[in-house]
């Protein structure tokens, strides 16, 4: 079985795999570290100091390292393009987010591109559409919790049905924050 753990970057998602592993003794892979150890090639976009990674090679990098008859865990911001049987989008609110990429002492143009596709729902779009995938809001969850939760989905139908992509909208409440950025 394959989890994936996706989300805007500052969202949790390498905490909460890494919990979640250890709940499911699960294997972790990483997108970050497959690139790290040469086993995904990349190129490097210095304007926007980010990695572009080919989808296909993804997958295939991806299906080297998963472990027949175990369940593993990936995690990274692209791990939804991979197909996997469940996908989790962890979501923060763009205050939130905001406050944890100027943490990460992130360029103003990098906070902006990430809080603008968190506030559009980008990465859960891309993951629900005929998917089985779920939401999670981690603006106030600790990454043992959300970890916790994902277990609990994972075995509850009525979970599964309660988090489905599309309960989550930022749209009314954060518009301003979004605004004062662009």
């Amino acid at each position: 079985m394959l989890i994936a753990i996706t989300g805007t970057p500052g969202t949790g998602k390498t905490g909460v795999a890494r919990i979640l592993a250890k709940l499911l003794d699960a294997k972790q892979i990483g997108i970050n570290e497959l690139a790290d150890k040469g086993k995904l090639n990349y190129t490097y976009d210095r304007k926007r100091k980010t990695r572009e990674i080919d989808t296909k090679e993804l997958s295939e990098a991806v299906s080297k390292e998963v472990e027949k008859n175990r369940i593993n865990i990936l995690e990274g911001h692209l791990s939804h393009v991979v197909e996997a049987d469940y996908i989790f989008v962890l979501r923060t609110n763009p205050a939130e987010l905001e406050k944890r990429l100027k943490k990460r002492n992130w360029s103003r143009s990098k906070i902006r591109e990430n809080v603008l596709a968190e506030f559009i729902d980008e990465i859960a779009m891309e993951a629900g559409i005929g998917k089985t995938a779920f939401e999670i809001d981690t603006s106030r969850m600790k990454p043992r919790k959300a970890a916790a939760l994902i277990k609990d989905i994972l075995n509850s139908y009525s979970l599964q049905k309660k988090y489905r992509i599309g309960r989550i909208d930022w749209t009314e409440k954060y518009r301003n924050v979004v605004l004062k950025m662009v």
